[in-house]
């Protein structure tokens, strides 16, 4: 079967990213402001997180399209 290349490897987190699996509610602050997410995949010193959508972040959607990548050690756990 074809990748067209596309390559899937397995990333195996850092120990401070084993706190953060996919589908995490995390919080993290970018560009000095607070910010809520979801984590869509784990990479080895970071994760790809999915930014909450609120109405005073609505610039912040548009340039990253709803997405970031946060190191592990930016991350606290949403509560």
């Amino acid at each position: 079967m074809a990748t067209f290349g596309r390559i899937d490897t397995h990333i195996d987190p850092s120990e401070a990213g084993k706190g953060f699996p996919v589908q995490t509610h995390v919080m993290f602050t970018i560009y000095g402001e607070p910010q809520t997410g979801t984590i869509t995949k784990q990479l080895r010193n970071s994760a790809v997180v999915e930014i909450d959508e609120k109405t005073d972040n609505e610039e912040l959607i548009n340039q990253s399209n709803g997405v970031v990548v946060i190191n592990y050690k930016q991350l606290k756990k949403a509560e």
